[in-house]
């Protein structure tokens, strides 16, 4: 693949661009109509004080940033504020998400948990962890742990869910709900500095199917793009990706998912991907590298099977984590990955793998 312009053949006329750079490869990130740079920005390290480096992404094409509400207690939404003054608006595709909705909504469900007899609370729980088992949600081969906290997380979902379906949905929580969320996108909006965000993602880490079916994300996110403060709608998933992912996308109202997506748990995410981009969805990888290259201070050990699948699928000599990103990138279907852009030289390194196609061996 020479330097040229490497663009994805999507056949729609409706597409927008940013940032266009030669020797980036851009693809459409679903009916967004946005074409993305195959590798974006993951602000999650970003802060108002050091945000600086990036800008060598954007020179070379980076066009997407991402950020949440709760990514270092708001500080990276004031990051993001600082690159977007750095690089000008008009170049970047810019997503937040509102990551309290789910907490908001488990405290809601506690205050319940919290008033009943001891008995039907530990009765809550058994439902909840039976309910995991019987679906098989933490069953090895299927469910991979991609941060530390992650299982407690299920747990609570699942738990949350128990509470709404025996003691009733509580009418009286819309607007409480609606309330807190719109608060929390004006203080996102004003950390970085902008009146509007190209992609919202709610929930922050879906955590089960059902979850998704309430009513009050659509109707609180169609208010948000009426307003004109949002663009398109998305979530994001860590857990039980292939199910979270298929239900989102036969719910018709999300238009983009980030999703936990690697050589690791690739066997039961393909088809789901399809899936989902066929019915328009545009997908963005997150997690590529953390399956085999896991951040230093979690102090986990990587299965030895995971690096030998990676090493087989890819013999080419490359350090691992951009080895993982290069097998991400094979995939079309993938519009852009969320890449740790921590250095300029970890940017010139992790960017040296676009619009290169390599042949993926049999593993």
């Amino acid at each position: 693949m020479g330097a040229g312009l490497k663009t994805q053949d999507t056949g729609s006329k409706n597409t927008e661009w940013r940032n266009r750079q030669h020797g980036m490869e851009y693809r459409q990130l679903g009916r967004t109509g946005f074409m993305v740079s195959a590798m974006v920005i993951g602000g999650g390290g970003l802060n108002p004080d050091r945000y600086q480096f990036v800008a060598r992404a954007i020179e070379r094409g980076v066009n997407y940033i991402d950020t949440a509400s709760r990514y270092g207690r708001g500080r990276s939404e004031e990051g993001v504020g600082k690159v977007i003054e750095m690089a000008g608006r008009d170049k970047l595709f810019v997503t937040t998400k509102l990551s309290e909705f789910t907490p908001f909504l488990d405290d809601l469900c506690m205050e319940i948990m919290k008033s009943l007899p001891g008995e039907k609370q530990e009765a809550i729980r058994r439902k909840a962890k039976n309910r995991i088992a019987e679906l098989g949600v933490m069953r090895p081969g299927y469910y991979f742990r991609f941060f530390p906290p992650q299982d407690e997380e299920i747990e609570q979902g699942h738990q949350t869910h128990v509470i709404r379906k025996e003691y009733a949905r509580q009418k009286k929580w819309k607007s409480q709900i609606q309330t807190e969320m719109e608060r929390i996108l004006q203080r996102s909006l004003a950390r970085m500095g902008t009146d509007y965000v190209d992609i919202l993602m709610c929930p922050h880490g879906a955590r089960l199917p059902e979850e998704l079916e309430d009513e009050t994300i659509p109707e609180i996110l169609e208010t948000f793009r009426r307003s004109g403060r949002i663009r398109h709608t998305g979530l994001s998933i860590h857990s039980d990706v292939p199910r979270n992912l298929v239900k989102a996308a036969d719910l018709g109202h999300y238009d983009v998912a980030m999703v936990a997506y690697n050589i690791v748990n690739q066997s039961g995410m393909d088809m789901p991907i399809v899936h989902a981009t066929t019915k328009g969805m545009g997908i963005i990888a997150m997690k590529a590298a953390s399956g085999v290259h896991p951040p230093a201070n979690w102090n986990w050990e990587v299965p030895a099977w995971r690096i030998e699948k990676l090493n087989k699928a890819i013999p080419e000599p490359m350090k691992t984590p951009v080895k993982a990103y290069l097998w991400v990138h094979q995939n079309p279907r993938v519009a852009g990955m969320i890449s740790a852009f921590e250095s300029e030289e970890m940017i010139e390194e992790n960017l040296a793998i676009i619009g290169r196609r390599v042949k993926l061996e049999m593993v």
